[in-house]
């Protein structure tokens, strides 16, 4: 294979079909070997803080900041073949619980995070949706500073699945298990991925999905090589492959209509309200949920007001200061959860709060998941 060079930066624009650089401007896919990935890791982290999915003692894998020291041991356990973990990756960019601020005798000491670059190293598809939904969240009517800040400057890496979970539907959703590869140059961005790799063997292909993809290919191109046509058809059949694998199929554009429409019965919440424990565990590993509380911690003239995860399934997240709750019954707050995942923020953002991952019913005691409300609805 063929070395990436300084003379020529990679990817190599290549003339539209028009002939014309700069309008049109195909991206060529490179690849990288497997055992250099730990290595690409290990150099980048020197500029990056890395994020990666890590496969614990007890073989739970999560999203965890590469360590300043023995990084190599580290990444022995580094997992990239294993699926989703079942923790999203959202907790790097919106932590389960952070301070905002601090006061002591009428001073208030803001606790906002510095701006930082953060590499997200083996995403999912759906995982990468997830994260285009709740940046837009955290910045549609207010700037959330706290969040900006972390995100600002983030490069993201999708590692597609090559056998996606059990309760995944993410051909449905259209969320993967690949994304799109844009066209041209002018189309970047709008998948949200910056590098797509697709495992074809002992290699990864890799393909550019923005200017910092590109960029960062640039910078450390010494552990890229020029893709051949073989590696670039062995992509196309493993990514065919992967989208057969997902066997749970849901009429997902169907659902969204009748959403919109209210062409849902209150008969189906409370079957649903019914059979709901109601502990919260689909809202806490759903990638997608921005649902949080604000809270005063307080000793003496000094306390520390913080944020954390909420739920709207919870009866507390509605109940006003009076006492007064206006979503009491379990029907109410069920039908709140789904219409704001299917309907609302369809509407607002034409973007749906679920990217079909099939955590909710992964991690559901009594088998509840979008998936099953969803082939409810569209019979």
């Amino acid at each position: 294979m063929k070395k990436l060079h300084n003379s020529h930066p990679p990817p190599y624009p290549l003339p539209s079909r028009e002939g014309k650089i700069g309008e049109g401007v195909f991206v060529i896919p490179c690849t990288v070997k497997k055992d250099r990935v730990k290595d690409l890791l290990i150099t980048a982290s020197e500029e990056w803080d890395a994020f990666v999915p890590w496969k614990g003692p007890e073989e739970d894998v999560q999203f965890v900041k590469l360590p300043d020291e023995k990084r190599k041991n580290f990444l022995d356990r580094l997992s990239l073949e294993d699926g989703a973990p079942l923790i999203p990756p959202k907790t790097v960019i919106f932590p389960q619980l952070e301070s905002l601020f601090e006061f002591e005798e009428g001073k208030i000491k803001e606790m906002i995070p510095s701006p930082t670059k953060k590499l997200l190293f083996g995403l999912r598809a759906c995982d990468v949706k997830a994260i285009l939904f709740v940046d837009d969240f955290f910045k549609r009517n207010f700037e959330d500073i706290y969040y900006l800040n972390r995100t600002m400057n983030k490069l993201l890496v999708l590692v597609g699945c090559k056998t996606p979970p059990r309760d995944c539907f993410c051909t449905s959703t259209k969320t993967g298990p690949f994304l799109p590869v844009p066209r041209s140059l002018g189309e970047v961005g709008k998948e949200g991925f910056d590098l797509q790799l697709v495992d074809i063997g002992k290699k990864y292909l890799v393909e550019v999905g923005s200017e910092k993809g590109k960029e960062f290919i640039g910078n450390y191109q010494d552990f890229f090589e020029e893709a051949s046509k073989k590696d670039v058809e062995l992509s196309k059949a493993m990514k065919k492959k992967a989208e057969e694998a997902v066997t749970l199929k849901i009429d997902f554009e169907k659902a969204i209509k009748n959403f919109c429409e209210d062409k849902i019965s209150q008969i189906i919440y409370e079957k649903i309200a019914e059979r709901c424990i109601y502990c919260g565990g689909c809202l806490y590993i759903c990638p997608t949920c921005t649902c949080f509380n604000i809270f005063d911690g307080k000793k003496g003239d000094r306390g520390k007001r913080s944020r954390n995860w909420d739920a709207c399934v919870f009866e507390g997240y509605t109940r006003e200061a009076s006492g007064h709750n206006p979503r009491a019954e379990k029907w109410l707050r069920t039908s709140r959860r789904y219409e704001h995942k299917l309907k609302y923020n369809y509407l607002t953002t034409g973007m749906s709060g679920c990217v079909g991952c099939g955590r909710c019913l992964a991690t559901c005691p009594v088998n509840l998941g979008m998936s099953k409300l969803i082939q409810e609805v569209t019979k």
